[in-house]
């Protein structure tokens, strides 16, 4: 298996936690109606899609899925 490091895109393992962390906390305190929370507040890790609301984060949707190894499955690519 193989993963293309690059911007947005995270070999690493995945961040699979389902509450806020404290970045998107901070976002949505600074931008407390926001639409998007981004990954510079997020993590690029994270497999979840943030919004705001009233200054509170709110799970959006999630974005990617992780492999039987914990890495998001969609980075990651078998080497013919």
């Amino acid at each position: 298996m193989v993963c293309t490091v690059g911007a947005n895109l995270p070999c690493g393992k995945a961040n699979t936690n389902r509450a806020p962390s404290t970045g998107v906390v901070r976002w949505c305190r600074d931008n407390p109606d926001a639409s998007v929370v981004p990954a510079v507040a997020t993590g690029h890790d994270t497999i979840y899609q943030w919004r705001c609301h009233a200054g509170a984060p709110q799970f959006v949707r999630q974005t990617h899925h992780v492999d039987p190894r914990g890495f998001v499955a969609e980075f990651w690519k078998a080497l013919p």
